[in-house]
């Protein structure tokens, strides 16, 4: 039996930028405490019947195939094992396939942990003083997509974690403290959760790690949610359904487990992510079935992922390359059930944000392009906005060339740059020179503009030319520092033509990824989007190299991110949650 497998469900919906039957969770409609009635009935038989708890680990394999709104896009395969020495190894990958715009992207997430040898009587306990070690030796990550790679492993020698991350093209190494909160590594965790579901527990809160949002530790909170149905493999057979919440990561979850049996609350059934776009479903299936989901198939039409996201205004922006600032009304849209209480949205680079006074629970965004805040003395201090990081590698030698290539255009400019200079010493007039013709640099630098690629490094998009904002946007930051200019990447949304593309600008397909007629009414829309700021005499400076003008008022700052080796993509998870649940309210511009 294999570990729980939610990490890398909710990283597939950071990268694309319930009921168990692939459609939204029940949980509204249930009759609580009669499901509650139900769950002490079934513990009560359970414990009478099935004796002790397990008196070691399950050394099985799993395989799942994966559905987003019921059309199989993949699979996921989960395994446990023990070496010789007692260590004990417990794996998941998922490996999907998606459509992005007219492009489709293969995608596949692998987790490993080490850990110390699990015994008994207890098996998740785990001796006081590793505990902020959670008992684990080895935990690791490896996301590909298409020819992209990145990974990430943390050890934990002595005192400290160690954490190695490598990009396809060299190593980053970064000697981190360790947790000051005692911890349990994946499978421990999962046996903790085992060990109070048997006994009737109705929510059990966990502290452990996720490799995809860098060594932190979080809380992994299960609530017991209903009774309910799902296929082990062969039969349908009664499950617990459970909803599952990691701290912080602002997407719904649930989980369905054995109810009989000596794996009862440790074999999971089915995993299910409720997303924007779809719901994402993992069922218990044979290999050959699971594989075969992840087949090539011309036949099977795959989710789209892009525009089906888009926030359709009820009139376009006109002329919005040309003007000087908007103000605009965000909230959540009417009747979502799956977006945060309460919004928020930062201020920074060119964006001010303030509670709408018309709508309370609404925000005012106000985008001047002549009005860049300032940051925090945090944000001035922060050296993550200065060092390379594996996706942000800017002292790879690709990257340095694309970033020499500025010199050039800042001379055509009549503002040639000192030899030697570092981003300190130059005047505000030239540091913006510099930053803007960087800016044009990658713009052209990446010449196969594509939906495609997913999220390469810097390194990887410096040697291949090719990708979408995501590598417009790394990319950019990169030759930035490598330029001595401080810099972080930026999620949100953009403005765009009905059906256009930021890569492309053109009207070549709707919102919900068909062909659109050339002769088509636009209203306008805001999709998901990334983009750069560049940090110049104590300001943030919005650039945005996937488009043809540096910048524009077509923009909305969800949130920003360093990018750095141990934050993995935690930066992000704010996006999760507001994907598909925005509303937007154009309330003037000026030119």
């Amino acid at each position: 039996m294999a570990p729980r497998a939610r990490p890398m469900a909710v990283v597939l919906v950071l990268l694309l930028p319930g009921c168990l039957c692939g459609s939204a969770p029940a949980s509204d409609t249930v009759d609580r405490e009669a499901e509650l009635q139900k769950w002490k009935q079934i513990t009560d038989e359970a414990l009478a019947n099935d004796g002790p708890a397990m008196a070691e680990v399950p050394l099985t394999e799993e395989w799942y195939v994966v559905t987003i709104a019921d059309v199989p896009v993949g699979y996921m395969h989960t395994s446990t094992t023990v070496a010789e020495d007692g260590t004990t190894r417990s794996m998941e990958v998922m490996d999907v396939q998606v459509n992005r715009g007219v492009d489709t992207s293969r995608m596949a997430f692998e987790t490993v942990f080490e850990e110390q040898p699990i015994v008994g009587p207890e098996l998740a306990d785990l001796p006081e003083a590793d505990g902020i070690r959670g008992g684990v030796r080895v935990m690791a990550y490896d996301q590909r997509f298409a020819n992209n790679e990145v990974q990430m492993k943390v050890t934990f020698p002595s005192e400290q974690m160690k954490l190695i991350s490598f990009n396809g093209e060299k190593e980053h190494v970064s000697m981190l403290p360790l947790p000051e909160l005692a911890w349990l590594g994946r499978l421990r965790a999962r046996l903790e959760f085992t060990r109070q579901c048997r006994v009737g527990t109705t929510e059990v809160v966990v502290q452990t790690m996720r490799p995809e949002l860098g060594p932190r530790v979080v809380d992994l909170t299960s609530t017991f949610m209903r009774i309910d149905e799902a296929f082990d493999g062969e039969k349908m057979v009664e499950a617990s359904v459970w909803a599952v919440q990691i701290s912080d990561v602002p997407v719904n979850m649930t989980e369905a487990y054995e109810t009989r049996g000596g794996t009862r609350c440790y074999r999971m059934l089915q995993m299910g992510l409720d997303m924007p776009f779809g719901y994402l479903l993992a069922a218990l299936s044979t290999k050959e079935q699971a594989l075969k989901a992840a087949e090539a198939d011309a036949s099977r039409v795959l989710p789209e992922l892009v525009y089906t996201m888009f926030v359709v205004l009820d009139a376009p922006i006109q002329d919005v390359n040309e003007a000087r600032s908007v103000e605009i009304s965000v909230g959540i849209k009417a009747g979502s059930a799956k977006a945060p209480a309460l919004l928020k949205l930062p201020t920074g680079g060119f964006q001010r944000v303030w509670q709408d006074p018309d709508a309370p629970e609404r925000l005012r965004v106000a985008i001047d392009l002549t009005k860049p805040q300032p940051a925090t003395p945090e944000e001035l201090a922060n050296v993550d906005y200065t060092a390379p990081s594996a996706m942000i590698d800017s002292t790879d030698d690709a990257v340095m060339e694309v970033a020499r290539m500025a010199d050039s255009l800042c001379a055509e400019d009549g503002m040639p740059l000192p030899a030697g200079h570092v981003n300190e010493t130059l005047p505000v007039e030239l540091a913006q020179e510099l930053a803007y013709a960087l800016r044009q640099v990658v713009h052209h630098f990446i010449s196969d503009k594509h939906l495609g690629t997913a999220y390469a490094s810097a390194s990887e998009t410096a040697r291949t030319a090719s990708g979408d904002c995501t590598e417009h946007a790394v990319l950019l930051a990169a030759v930035l520092k490598a330029r001595g200019v401080p810099a972080r990447v930026c999620h949100g949304l953009v403005y765009v033509e009905q059906g256009g593309s930021a890569i492309d600008g053109q009207v070549h397909v709707d919102a919900s990824g068909a062909a659109a007629p050339n002769d088509a009414p636009l209203t306008g829309q805001y999709g998901w989007h990334m983009w750069t700021q560049a940090l110049i005499a104590g300001v943030w400076i919005d650039l945005d190299a996937t488009l043809y003008s540096p910048f524009t008022v077509g923009h909305v700052l969800v949130g920003t991110s360093s990018m750095s080796d141990k934050d993995a993509h935690n930066n992000h998870m704010q996006m999760a949650a507001l994907i598909g649940n925005l509303d937007i309210t154009v309330h003037g511009v000026q030119y």
